[in-house]
C-alpha cells in the first residue's frame, strides 16, 4: 500500500505560467480551465470557460502542510465570492481505497453577498496508473479520484480526475447523485484534455 502525496499532482507554481486544459468529449459541449497563480493571496487560480470561452467560475486553493489541498474561495458571475473557513479539502496523503472527508462552511462576513451554508466533501482515491495516455501524449504517474460534495443535505455532485504528476488534470467525468436513490450516480462522458503551458 503505497503512500501518494495528493498536491504533487495538482497544479502548483509561483512562476508567470498559464498552464490551460481543452476538455472534448464526444457528443456534449467541450470547455476550457486555465491555471495560474495569484501572488496576491498566494493561491492557485482554477478558472473555467465554457465553450464559446464565456467565464463560468474560478477556484482559490492553497497547499496548506497538515490539511492538504484547500480551496478557500470560489467565485461566480455577477461579482458572486464564496469564502470557506473550513475550506473545502482535498486531502494531502492517502493510498488506493482510501478517502478523505471534510466539512466546508461558508465565512458569512467575507462572503459578498453574506451567506451561510455547510457542506460536506467526499474524495475516494480509486486507481493509481503508471502511465496514461490522452490525445497522443503519455503521461505518466497518474492517480485517478472522485468527489462528492453536498451543501445544505441537497443531492451531491462532483466529478472524476485523472491527475498527472506535475501537470493536473488530463482527464475528467462529472458526476450525480440522484435525488430519490442516493446510491444511484449518474456519470457524463469522459472530457480528455489537451494541454498548453504558456510561459513556463
Amino acid at each position: 500500500m503505497s503512500n501518494i502525496f495528493i498536491p504533487a499532482y495538482w497544479p502548483l507554481f509561483t512562476t508567470h505560467e498559464l498552464r490551460r486544459f481543452d476538455y472534448v468529449a464526444k457528443g456534449v459541449p467541450n470547455f476550457t480551465s486555465v491555471f495560474s497563480y495569484d501572488a496576491g493571496s498566494a493561491s492557485m487560480l482554477y478558472n473555467n470557460y465554457d465553450s464559446n470561452n464565456i467565464w463560468l467560475n474560478r477556484w482559490y486553493y492553497q497547499y496548506r502542510t497538515g490539511f492538504g489541498i484547500a480551496e478557500w474561495r470560489d467565485d461566480y458571475p455577477n461579482n458572486k465570492k464564496i469564502v470557506m473557513n473550513p475550506p473545502i479539502g482535498w486531502g494531502e496523503f492517502t493510498y488506493v481505497g482510501g478517502k478523505y472527508e471534510n466539512k466546508p462552511q461558508f465565512d458569512f462576513i467575507k462572503c459578498w453577498p453574506p451567506a451561510t451554508g455547510s457542506g460536506e466533501q467526499i474524495v475516494s482515491f480509486e486507481d493509481h496508473l503508471p502511465v496514461m495516455t490522452v490525445n497522443g501524449v503519455a503521461y505518466n504517474d497518474v492517480i485517478q479520484f472522485s468527489y462528492l460534495q453536498s451543501w445544505g443535505g441537497k443531492p451531491a455532485t462532483g466529478a472524476r480526475y485523472w491527475m498527472a504528476l506535475g501537470i493536473g488534470p488530463i482527464a475528467t467525468q462529472f458526476l450525480t447523485q440522484s435525488a430519490t436513490e442516493p446510491t444511484v450516480i449518474t456519470e457524463s462522458p469522459i472530457w480528455y484534455a489537451t494541454v498548453t503551458r504558456v510561459n513556463a
